[in-house]
């Protein structure tokens, strides 16, 4: 028993040794990220913040791959198929990534088996904004408001079923009002309808509104969250005026690689971002763009991917949203 016992440890041993010698000599050669979204965007633009800065801390290329199209599945599939060996990574948009778990029918991977959390590399701060005329200045007085004019109250957003929509009927829910969503095929066309004033409120990113928050033309009742945005010191979050909310996480960028990475694969991976992150100019880049900087743990961004399957399960149910 004790040569069978010896052997077997001699066969894991060796069998082990190729995946710590790999991991030892990560990374040598270039690094990909797969952005499954156009050029421009938030996250396409945390991608190329962040690349220098990481190509320093690994010390090899780091490239951006911009694959986009079919609700960005083109590109997180060639993640899921990739090689577990750290050199192809997804950044994508974090709630958006999990509740595709309940949005599509026959997704050809599985959003959270296919893939090895990394870290959290920002979170978006989001608004609830409204038409400069619209009677209500937060979330209290909206609800009241709409429960005075049952379905008169529309509100924006850009996709059935994600961050935004899901959020909103959240507050739908808890407060018992009838109001009338209006879903966007992008933020620019919804800001142009709020400060034309077609549109009551909408759900956008507070960076993408700043500018015209700032020259008057239209207001933000509320931050769409847990807690108020220094930024705009008066301005509530959401769960000061709606009890019972609960944040949907994941507003911002995420970063995955495939499932199977090895451990210390991921920890290389993490400190490399985790440093570039934090770093000064990367760090002010980001709150310039209307995001928090982040960086945290594999384990607390896969806690907070359960936390958004859990929450975002419940909702679609409530809301009544049916896969595609």
């Amino acid at each position: 028993m004790l040569v069978r016992g010896y052997f077997a440890c001699a066969v894991l041993a060796a069998l082990a040794a190729p995946l710590i010698a790999t991991a030892q000599g990560f990374p040598s050669k270039p690094v990909r990220i797969i952005v499954p979204l156009e050029p421009g965007g938030a996250v396409d633009i945390a991608a190329r913040n962040l690349s220098p800065r990481m190509q320093e801390f690994l010390g090899q290329p780091v490239i951006i791959e911009n694959r986009s199209g079919a609700a960005r599945q083109i590109g997180t599939l060639s993640v899921a198929r990739a090689a577990p060996d750290g050199y192809t990574i997804l950044f994508t948009i974090g709630s958006a990534h999990v509740l595709s778990l309940f949005s599509y029918k026959n997704l050809p991977y599985h959003p959270i088996r296919d893939f090895t959390p990394i870290t959290s590399v920002a979170d978006t701060i989001v608004a609830i904004s409204a038409r400069l005329d619209f009677p209500a200045g937060n979330v209290r007085e909206m609800i009241d408001y709409a429960k005075r004019s049952p379905g008169k109250v529309s509100y924006g957003h850009t996709g059935r079923g994600g961050f935004a929509h899901l959020s909103m009927e959240q507050i739908r829910l808890l407060a018992g009002i009838d109001i009338t969503d209006i879903p966007f095929k992008g933020g620019g066309p919804m800001a142009i309808n709020l400060v034309g004033g077609q549109l009551d409120t909408g759900v956008l990113p507070l960076a993408s509104v700043m500018s015209q928050l700032r020259a008057g033309k239209i207001k933000a009742l509320a931050i769409l969250g847990t807690q108020r945005f220094k930024g705009l010191p008066d301005v509530p979050a959401v769960s000061e005026q709606v009890p019972g909310f609960e944040m949907l996480v994941g507003s911002g960028t995420w970063a995955y690689g495939p499932a199977g990475m090895q451990p210390a694969v991921v920890a290389r991976l993490h400190d490399a971002l985790a440093k570039a992150i934090r770093s000064p100019e990367v760090s002010q880049k980001i709150e310039a763009g209307g995001e928090i900087p982040n960086g945290e743990l594999p384990a607390e961004m896969a806690a907070e991917i359960e936390s958004v399957a859990k929450i975002g399960a419940k909702l679609m149910k409530l809301a009544g949203v049916q896969p595609e």
